[in-house]
Order: C-alpha cells, then sequence, then structure tokens
C-alpha cells in the first residue's frame, strides 16, 4: 500500500492547526502546531510569577514586547497589590543580597514559617557606607558613599528593582553632602516616580527628578517653610502619593513634612513629641510609631484619623523582642498590623507582627536566606538587615 500524506490548515482565532497524516500498514501520526492568541497569552503572563516572567523577555520578540507593554506591568502590578510581599535585604561583605517572601496573612497561626525567593544581589567595590533607605510601589531607593582619590566624598543615589535586576544611578546633586537628603515617592494618578532632594550651601535649595524621562534631570522647586530633615534610620514614607518625613523648624520645632508627589507642594503638621519616632503606613493613613527608652517594650501608636483637621488616634503596643536587639524595621502591613524585626542578624531569623484591634502579637520564622546565600565557603555572617512589608512586585523596566 502506497504511504499517502495529507496536509489540512486550519485558520480560525488566531490558531493554526497542521495535521499531517501517515498511514503505513495500520499506524496513524498526527502532529499539531497551535498559536495562542495574544489576549491568552498575556492572561498566562499575568498568573505566573513575577521572576519567571521577567526570565521570559527572552523567549521571543513578541512576549518581550508584551511585557514591556505599559498596560501589562500595571495590570501585573494592580494584581501585585492583593499579594503584598515581605522584602530583606542585608549586606554580606560588600554586596547586597535581597529576598522576597509571601507576606503572611492574619490566619497564621502564632508561630509560623515562610520561605525565599532569592531577588537580585547588588554590589559597588569598596563602599564607605551604604543604606537602603525606601520601598516604594516594588522600586528600591538606596545611597552610598563612595570615596574618590583625591576628591571629596560623593553621596551615589540609586533606584533599583528587585524583580527584573536592574538599577539605575541618578545623577549628581550640587551640594554639601553633609545636608544631602532625597526621598522617594509615587504618583498613583500620573503613575510616576519621583525622587525629592534637598541640599543647603548658604541657602537651602529644593529640587525634583521624574524617573521615566528621556534624560533624567533635578530641576529646582520652591518651598516656603525654612525645615531641616532629620537624620535618622527612617527616612520617610510615601502613602497615596504624599511622602511624610521628620523635620526641624528653626532647629528645636519639630514637625511632620508632607509633599505632594503630584502638585509638589508642601504642607506641614506640626508634632509635640520629642521621642524617637517612625512613620508608617496604617491602613493608608499615617502613623507615628514612638517608642520608649531603649530597652522598653513598650510603644505607642498615633493614626492620623484625619489630616485636614489633623487628629489622631492612639494606641499602646507592646515590642515583643527577646533578644534586645536594636530595631531599625518597624512597619505596618496592609492588615492593620505592625510589623518589625532586628537590626542585626539572627539565626534563626524571626518577624514579629502586632495587631492593634485583637492587641495580639505572633512571630513569623523566615527560612532559606542564608542557605541561599552562603554558598562555596563563604561563612561571613550577614549584617546591616533591612525588612519592608506591603512590598509589591513591578514589572516596569528602569
Amino acid at each position: 500500500m502506497k504511504r499517502q500524506q495529507n496536509y489540512w490548515l486550519n485558520r480560525r482565532n488566531g490558531r493554526k492547526i497542521i495535521r499531517r497524516n501517515k498511514q503505513s500498514s495500520a499506524s496513524t501520526y498526527i502532529g499539531v502546531t497551535v498559536t495562542l492568541p495574544i489576549d491568552l497569552i498575556i492572561e498566562i503572563l499575568l498568573r505566573l510569577p513575577a521572576k519567571s516572567i521577567a526570565n521570559f523577555r527572552c523567549v521571543s520578540k513578541q512576549w518581550s514586547s508584551i511585557i514591556r507593554r505599559p498596560n501589562f506591568t500595571e495590570s501585573f502590578s494592580k494584581n501585585s497589590l492583593s499579594r503584598p510581599r515581605l522584602l530583606f535585604t542585608f549586606r554580606i561583605v560588600s554586596k547586597w543580597h535581597f529576598f522576597s517572601s509571601p507576606q503572611p496573612r492574619i490566619n497564621f497561626d502564632e508561630k509560623s514559617v515562610v520561605a525565599t525567593d532569592y531577588r537580585m544581589g547588588y554590589s559597588r567595590g569598596q563602599l564607605i557606607r551604604m543604606k537602603i533607605w525606601q520601598s516604594v510601589h516594588g522600586f528600591i531607593y538606596l545611597n552610598y558613599v563612595a570615596r574618590c582619590k583625591g576628591k571629596i566624598d560623593e553621596v551615589i543615589n540609586v533606584i533599583c528593582n528587585p524583580c527584573t535586576g536592574q538599577h539605575i544611578y541618578l545623577p549628581q546633586v550640587k551640594g554639601n553632602n553633609y545636608y544631602l537628603r532625597c526621598f522617594f515617592g509615587y504618583d498613583p494618578i500620573g503613575k510616576q516616580f519621583k525622587v525629592l532632594c534637598r541640599t543647603q550651601n548658604l541657602f537651602e535649595h529644593y529640587q525634583v527628578l521624574t524617573l521615566g524621562t528621556r534624560e533624567l534631570s533635578w530641576r529646582k522647586i520652591e518651598c516656603s517653610f525654612r525645615h531641616c530633615p532629620k537624620k535618622e534610620n527612617n527616612n520617610g514614607i510615601c502613602i497615596n502619593g504624599v511622602i511624610y518625613y521628620k523635620a526641624l523648624i528653626n532647629n528645636s520645632s519639630s514637625t511632620i513634612v508632607c509633599f505632594d508627589v503630584r502638585s509638589e507642594k508642601f504642607s506641614f503638621i506640626e508634632i509635640e513629641k520629642a521621642r524617637p519616632l517612625n512613620l508608617i503606613n496604617y491602613k493608608g493613613k499615617l502613623g507615628v510609631l514612638l517608642c520608649f527608652d531603649y530597652g522598653s517594650s513598650l510603644a505607642e501608636v498615633w493614626v492620623l484619623d484625619d489630616a485636614k483637621k489633623v487628629k489622631w488616634s492612639k494606641h499602646t503596643i507592646v515590642l515583643l523582642n527577646p533578644a534586645r536587639k536594636p530595631i531599625n524595621s518597624i512597619w505596618a502591613t496592609d492588615m492593620g498590623e505592625i510589623a518589625w524585626a532586628s537590626s542585626r542578624w539572627t539565626n534563626p531569623l524571626y518577624v514579629y507582627y502586632y495587631h492593634l484591634e485583637r492587641q495580639s502579637v505572633r512571630r513569623v520564622e523566615i527560612k532559606e536566606i542564608k542557605d541561599k546565600v552562603l554558598i562555596g565557603g563563604d561563612h561571613d555572617h550577614p549584617n546591616n538587615f533591612f525588612a519592608f512589608t506591603n512590598h509589591v512586585e513591578n514589572l516596569m523596566f528602569l
């Protein structure tokens, strides 16, 4: 019996089917090649982890084009908001490492364990000092001091995206490095990231840089109230398009500065408390956490219930810290919990959560960080540990 070959080509709904029949004695072979509609490809990609999507840029030009589309990155960011993550970063020798894990929900047991995924590493030779400042809508703002031969130490500002593994260096700002302070924010309406910078030589100067422009550059803006941002571990916070940070007016009165990222206007909230404080995002409202004496487990949380009338509500909490380690990472979750972790590496590593309404504390153990970094005989201990809650994954490319 002669071998017969038949081919059929059917194009419907972007679907191409090629069938090849081989009739030899009693055997039959059918091969199928399918081209999926773009809408279906997008739907599949949106369900995948961010790290996988970032790697899929190499699959084809079409996939790379889809992943880089603004509407795709926006859809992915909206999905990420419903599943916030914990972000951990620490330094080993001269390299910074970024990890993330699902943010434990309230229905977890009092003692639970979460695993982490390695995101990226960042190193820049020999650094004098480096600081991770803010996590804003998936981007991280950090800076470090670099020593140049025969020159004054320079402050280098960096924006990085742990999701894509990218980073960019911001243009140098003219001014005295000692008085240089930068704050990072996001405008959810205009969908723009901006960096606010304050410098001082003889006079104060305020400048703004907008990410996403063809050429990154600083431009001056006006501020009618002279103020000096405080140099503390907490470098402000961005809530619903407003950057909040602590400052002094006339070198005496404490205040909270409010900078609207969209309008680029300043306003101020006076505060009477002189104790060290942390600014947190409590359910979309500004929260102020006041710590008592070092070693004390008591703290107060003041929530700004009405920004126009400046009305606050007060809560007293207990910061569980059995190891009595210094704490520099204190945040709030989207579920109304206060979260904190030690600023020093501990093994095992714990994150503590305090629910204001239930007045209950739970502890979460973080697994697999040290095992994934200390490979190849490098047994240096991690240090300069920072943790951020409500971190969202963002596929926007820098």
